[in-house]
C-alpha cells in the first residue's frame, strides 16, 4: 500500500517545454565538459501566472518531497521498511525549521525532474548533482554538500595520474562499504562494464582497505580526499588521482518558485552555520566533521525583478517532448498497509499482485511502456516477476491496472519488491510501487522420514535444524564400493569425490539438501539425501556468496575464491584448512590460491557483526597431475564392454511439505546418468510422462490427508524411484 497525496496543480506551460531535457544518469555521475555555447537570439516566452507554492505549503502545513530510495547512504529503506539516509534526515531538519511536516514519495531517479515540473511533488532531494542540463528543467537550492574524492596507491606502484574511470579499470580497487565511493564503483565502473567485478574489493572500514593496500593485496583505494591526504602523510602511499566523483548536491525545485527557494536556502544556511549538516554527514556518510568540504557562502539573492513585457519572437522552436509521469492510485490485491501488515503467504505459494496507476504526465502510454521490477530488500523479492507491458493506450489523466503472477520465496522472511514504469526511450519514471509479503517459518520442522537403510552405506548428520550462520557435520561410511561422492543441490557430483569413510562440515545459508552418491562394484548406484533446515536470523551477517572456481584442480594449478557478505559486519576472516590466510578481509572480494599437493582443501569464511557470526565453507579437490598417456600395448584379450550408465535421481522435492486444502505444491526434480525417461505419479495416477531430466510441475491436491508423489527415472532396462510426501490439512476458517 502507498499513501500518496494528490499533486498540487501548477501552471506548467513553460515547464513542459523545458522538459525536453530529462534528468538521466546516476547522482554520482561526474559533470561532463560541455561545449562552449554559441550566442543565439534569446527567445522570450510569455510569463504565466505561477501559483505561490510556498504560500500553499504554509496553508496546508505539509511539504511533499520526491526522492529515489535506492541510493544508500543518502536515501534508502532500513530493515523496518522506513526511509533513512543523509538526504532524508536533512530534509526533515529543513521541515522543522520551516514549521511544516515533510512527506516523502519514492520515484524513479530519472523521473524526479518530471515529477517536480508536473507538480507531483513540491521539491526533490536524492543526491541530485547540479548540472546545466538539469537546470533547464528545474531550479536548484544552494548546494548543501560537496563531495571530493582521491585515489591512493602505494608509492612504488607504477601508475600515471588517474583522471578517468577507464584508467582505474585495471586496478584492484578498494572502497568502504556503505559510502558514495562504493556506489560509484558499483554503478559507474562495474555495472557499465568498464571494470571487471573481480577488481572491486569492498571493506567494512577504510582502515582495513589501507592495510591491504600497504600489504599489496589491492593496488588502489578510492576514498574522501581529506582522509586520503592523512594516509598519504603517514608515508608509503601517494595520491594518484582525484575528481572522479566530485558532486555538488542541491534540492530540485519547480521553476519560478522563488519564495520556496528563498526559505529553503535560509534553512540550509542556518543548518550549515550550526554544524548540523556536518553532523549528519558524519552520521550517515562516514565523513568526519572536519573533513566535510565547506560549501561556499551563497551570494544574497537579489529581489525578484519585475518581468519585462513579453515580446513576440519570430524564431520557431522545435516541438518539446512530452513529460512522463505516473502515480500510484490503489493496491488491487495483497495490500501490505505500507509494510506495517504484509500479507502472509506460504513458501512457494503462487499469487497475483495488482496495482492501479494513473498517467500523470503529458505523454500517452502505449505498448512500448511497461512496469518492471527494479530492486528489493533481497534478490528473492523479485519473486519471479517480469515486465508488464501496457496493452492499448493510456492517455494523460487515465488509469491503468497492472497485474503480475508472483511466487512466494521458499525461505521464511519478509520481502519487499519495488517496481517502476519505463517509457519508450528506456527511461524509468514515476512513483515507485511495491509488493510486500511475509513468508512464515514452519512452527516445528517436520522430521525427515528415516531413509531406507542401504547395505554397506551409512550417511548421517549431527543435526538437521540450524540457524543461519551455524554449521553441521556430515558423516558417512561405505564398504566394498567403487566410488563415493558427497555434494549439495546444484553442484556437479563428478567434482566432489570423497573417500569411503569420512566427515565434512557444511554451513548452508538457506535450507539445502545434501547427497551421498555411492557407485557399487557391479555398477549399480544408490543416492541418499539429507535436508538441512535453516532458520534466518535478523541482523546476523549474511554470506550471500562463497564459491570456488573451478571446484576441482590439479595440484599446482590455481583457483579463485569469491565472496560477498551483507548486513552489519565488523570483521571477515578467510582460512584454508583452519589456517588464517586473510584476517580483516573485505566484505566483498576474491582471493587466488594454488594448492601445492594432491588432497582435499577446505576454505572457511567467517563473518562477525553485532548480530552474531556466520560461517561458510567450500571444499576443493586437488588431484594428481595427469601423466602422459602411454602408447597402448596390443592384446589378444577381448575388449572390455562399455558399461551402460545407470539412471540417477539427484533430487526430488515437494514444496511446501504442508498445505491447506485447495492450495498448491511445486514438485521439482533433477535426474541424470543414463536416464532416458522421467515420470511423476501421485499415488497411482500419472501426473507427467516422459518429462525432462530437470524440471518442475505444480499440483493442487483436493483431498485432505497425506499425498505421496513418486519420481521414476528409467534407462537401460533399469528404473530408480524416489518419493516426496505432502500433508494436506483442512482450511482454517477466518475468525
Amino acid at each position: 500500500m502507498h499513501t500518496h497525496p494528490p499533486g498540487k496543480a501548477l501552471m506548467a506551460i513553460v515547464l513542459i517545454a523545458l522538459a525536453a531535457v530529462l534528468m538521466v544518469g546516476c547522482a554520482t555521475t561526474p559533470p561532463q565538459p560541455t561545449a562552449t555555447p554559441q550566442p543565439v537570439e534569446p527567445t522570450i516566452e510569455p510569463t504565466p501566472e505561477v501559483e505561490d507554492l510556498w504560500a500553499s505549503i504554509q496553508q496546508s502545513g505539509k511539504m511533499t518531497i520526491g526522492t529515489s530510495a535506492d541510493y544508500p547512504p543518502f536515501e534508502s529503506y532500513d530493515e523496518n521498511f522506513r526511509l533513512t539516509g543523509f538526504d532524508i534526515a536533512l530534509m526533515e531538519e529543513i521541515g522543522r525549521r520551516l514549521g511544516v511536516e515533510v512527506e516523502f514519495n519514492d520515484f524513479a531517479f530519472d523521473g524526479l525532474g518530471g515529477a517536480v515540473s508536473l507538480g507531483q511533488v513540491d521539491a526533490a532531494i536524492a543526491a541530485i548533482a547540479v548540472t546545466p542540463e538539469r537546470q533547464q528543467l528545474v531550479d536548484f537550492s544552494n548546494v548543501y554538500y560537496i563531495g571530493e574524492d582521491a585515489i591512493l596507491v602505494g608509492e612504488s606502484v607504477d601508475v600515471d595520474l588517474l583522471q578517468t574511470p577507464e584508467e582505474v579499470s585495471n586496478l584492484k580497487l578498494g572502497v568502504q562499504s556503505g559510502t558514495v565511493y562504493e556506489q560509484f564503483a558499483e554503478q559507474q565502473l562495474v555495472d557499465t562494464g568498464i571494470m571487471p567485478e573481480t577488481n572491486l574489493f569492498v571493506y567494512s572500514d577504510v582502515d582495513r582497505a589501507i592495510r591491504d593496500l600497504r600489504a599489496g593485496r589491492i593496488t588502489a583505494v578510492l576514498l574522501d580526499k581529506n582522509v586520503a591526504d592523512e594516509f598519504a602523510a603517514q608515508g608509503g602511499l601517494r595520491i594518484a588521482g582525484e575528481g572522479l566523483t566530485r558532486q555538488r548536491l542541491a534540492i530540485a525545485l519547480p521553476k519560478g518558485q522563488d519564495a520556496l527557494r528563498r526559505v529553503i536556502n535560509q534553512a540550509l544556511t542556518q543548518l550549515q552555520n550550526e554544524g548540523v549538516v556536518a553532523e549528519l554527514a558524519e552520521r550517515y556518510l562516514n565523513v568526519q566533521r572536519e573533513d566535510v568540504v565547506v560549501v561556499p557562502t551563497a551570494t544574497p539573492e537579489p529581489p525578484t525583478p519585475t518581468p519585462a513585457p513579453a515580446q513576440p519572437t519570430s524564431t520557431p522552436q522545435p516541438p518539446a517532448r512530452c513529460v512522463d509521469g505516473a502515480a500510484w492510485v490503489a493496491d488491487l490485491s495483497y495490500d501490505d498497509r505500507n509494510m506495517t501488515a504484509p500479507p502472509v503467504l506460504q513458501p512457494g505459494q503462487i499469487f497475483v499482485k495488482g496495482w492501479r496507476i494513473r498517467n500523470t504526465g503529458t505523454c500517452t502510454w502505449d505498448s512500448a511502456y511497461y512496469l518492471d521490477f527494479v530492486r528489493g530488500n533481497t534478490p528473492a523479492a523479485q519473486m519471479g516477476g517480469g515486465p508488464i507491458f501496457v496493452r492499448g493506450t493510456v492517455p494523460p489523466g487515465a488509469t491503468y491496472d497492472f497485474t503480475v503472477q508472483l511466487t512466494a520465496p521458499a525461505v521464511p522472511g519478509t520481502y519487499q519488491g519495488f517496481w517502476q514504469m519505463t517509457n519508450d526511450l528506456g527511461q524509468r519514471f514515476g512513483e515507485t510501487v511495491w509488493v510486500g509479503i511475509r513468508v512464515p517459518a514452519p512452527p516445528t520442522p517436520t522430521p525427515a522420514p528415516t531413509p531406507t537403510p542401504v547395505a554397506n552405506v551409512t550417511f548421517t548428520v549431527n543435526t538437521t535444524n540450524i540457524q543461519q550462520g551455524q554449521c553441521v557435520t556430515f558423516y558417512w561410511s561405505v564398504n566394498n564400493v567403487q566410488a563415493v561422492y558427497f555434494y549439495s543441490q546444484g553442484q556437479n557430483w563428478q567434482d566432489h569425490g570423497v573417500g569411503g569413510q569420512g566427515s565434512q562440515q557444511e554451513c548452508p545459508q538457506q535450507t539445502t539438501t545434501y547427497y551421498l552418491r555411492v557407485v557399487f562394484r557391479d555398477g549399480t548406484v544408490t543416492t541418499s539425501q539429507i535436508t538441512i533446515n535453516v532458520t534466518q536470523v535478523a541482523n546476523r551477517p549474511n554470506i550471500v556468496q562463497f564459491s570456488a572456481d573451478p571446484p576441482q584442480v590439479a595440484a599446482g594449478q590455481c583457483l579463485n575464491l569469491f565472496w560477498e557478505v551483507q548486513n552489519q559486519v565488523t570483521n571477515v576472516v578467510l582460512r584454508r584448512n583452519n589456517n588464517t590466510v586473510w584476517d580483516g578481509a573485505p566484505v566483498k572480494g576474491n582471493w587466488q590460491d594454488c594448492p601445492p599437493s594432491p588432497g582435499t582443501y577446505s576454505y572457511q569464511l567467517t563473518a562477525t557483526g553485532p548480530g552474531g557470526t556466520s560461517q561458510a565453507v567450500v571444499y576443493v579437490n586437488a588431484t594428481q597431475p595427469s601423466e602422459p598417456t602411454p602408447t597402448p600395448v596390443p592384446t589378444t584379450e577381448p575388449p572390455t564392454p562399455t558399461p551402460i550408465p545407470q539412471p540417477m535421481i539427484y533430487g526430488f522435492s515437494a514444496d511446501p511439505a504442508q498445505i491447506q486444502q485447495g492450495q498448491c505444491v511445486t514438485l521439482a526434480w533433477t535426474t541424470g546418468g543414463g536416464t532416458q525417461l522421467t515420470r511423476v505419479r501421485k499415488g497411482d495416477a500419472v501426473l507427467l510422462d516422459n518429462g525432462p531430466q530437470n524440471g518442475n510441475i505444480q499440483d493442487c491436491p483436493s483431498d485432505v490427508g497425506t499425498v505421496v508423489y513418486t519420481l521414476e527415472a528409467s534407462g537401460g532396462g533399469t528404473s530408480v524411484f524416489q518419493e516426496a510426501a505432502v500433508n494436506v490439512t483442512v482450511p482454517i476458517e477466518p475468525q
